[in-house]
This record gives C-alpha cells, structure tokens and sequence, in this order.
C-alpha cells in the first residue's frame, strides 16, 4: 500500500510541476494569431473558436 503522507504527496506535485509546467512560457498563437478564432472560415461569415489554442488565444511554449 502506498504512503499517502506530506513528503510523499509533496514530492509528487514537484515531479510534475518540473515536468509539465516550469519553464512553459505562454505566447500568442501562431494559427489564430492570438485572437483565438479563426479568420471566416464559414460561408456566412461565422469565425470558429480554433482548434490549436482551444480560443484561449495563447499555446505554450517550452
């Protein structure tokens, strides 16, 4: 059984903090160009949220 205690679980959120998210810039998006929809891609002139940024507008970068 796996110890659920202070040390353990806080070596876990630094494992991932240094493996997913430290030194991850966030920088405009190059398919949206940051506004976070794509330019008229409908008929009637609709935008749809891009699909790269998620309409966030932004991507990261390492």
């Amino acid at each position: 059984m796996a110890k659920h205690d202070f040390k353990t679980r806080k070596a876990a959120r630094t494992e991932h903090y240094f493996k997913h998210v430290y030194r991850n810039k966030l920088v405009p998006c190059t398919a949206c160009n940051g506004s976070g929809w794509y330019d008229s891609c409908r008929p009637n002139g609709d935008s749809i949220p891009c699909g790269s940024c998620e309409g966030t507008g932004k991507e990261r970068e390492r």
